[in-house]
């Protein structure tokens, strides 16, 4: 069912004209079009983002995205009104919308499972902070959270847990390696590491991470 938010009057008539510069070419009219919606944008994000999500995403970060796309797509745009192009952005800002929810489903269910939790810390912890930025703005949104969660709940770990978890999953050791280091026998090393893995896992649960 389409939002019952609408644009005012006077933002309707502008939205008009610039629309109509904008079909003949022309980016500065696009860039004024899209911003004379961002507001009517920005409501219709927070009112169907999902309440799970409300605390960790601004709606500011989804409708810049939105932006991002129109600008980039414009050409694809066939309508003449204003009903069709609110209606055009409506559906870029719904399929962002999806694509995020789709993405941090998927992350709490991999938490949720050994292996799938164990290679996402691996990917975590040898992580490039400069390289995430190249993502899309959901992506980005998403790793941040990931990140924030994971480190938060590595510090609260005992650092033989610490010391494990990081040499298993961002060195790569073996686990006699990883034995010889800390003078226990590779069988009693990888036994410490899933009680890592479980302590680790529990305490992203315990703390609204599950």
């Amino acid at each position: 069912m389409d939002t019952p938010l609408r644009l005012a009057p006077r933002t309707h008539a502008i939205l008009v004209d610039l629309l109509r510069e904008a079909r003949r070419g022309s980016a500065e009219a696009l860039g004024e079009c899209l911003e004379s919606c961002r507001g009517y944008l920005l409501a219709l994000a927070r009112q169907e983002l999902q309440a799970g999500l409300k605390a960790k995403v601004d709606g500011e970060d989804l409708v810049q995205e939105t932006f991002i796309e129109a600008m980039r797509d414009f050409a694809t745009f066939r309508g003449q009104t204003e009903p069709q192009f609110l209606s055009w952005l409506r559906g870029i800002l719904r399929h962002n919308l999806t694509d995020l929810t789709r993405r941090f489903e998927a992350y709490r269910r991999s938490v949720s499972q050994e292996v799938g939790f164990s290679d996402h810390l691996a990917d975590a912890l040898r992580a490039n902070p400069s390289a995430r930025m190249a993502g899309t703005i959901c992506e980005q949104l998403i790793a941040r959270e990931q990140r924030r969660a994971l480190d938060a709940s590595l510090q609260r770990l005992p650092p033989s847990y610490r010391q494990v978890l990081h040499l298993r999953c961002s060195e790569h050791w073996s686990f006699a390696d990883i034995g010889n280091r800390l003078q226990r026998s590779p069988e009693a090393t990888r036994k410490l590491w899933r009680r890592a893995l479980e302590r680790l896992r529990h305490d992203m649960h315990v703390h609204g991470h599950p």
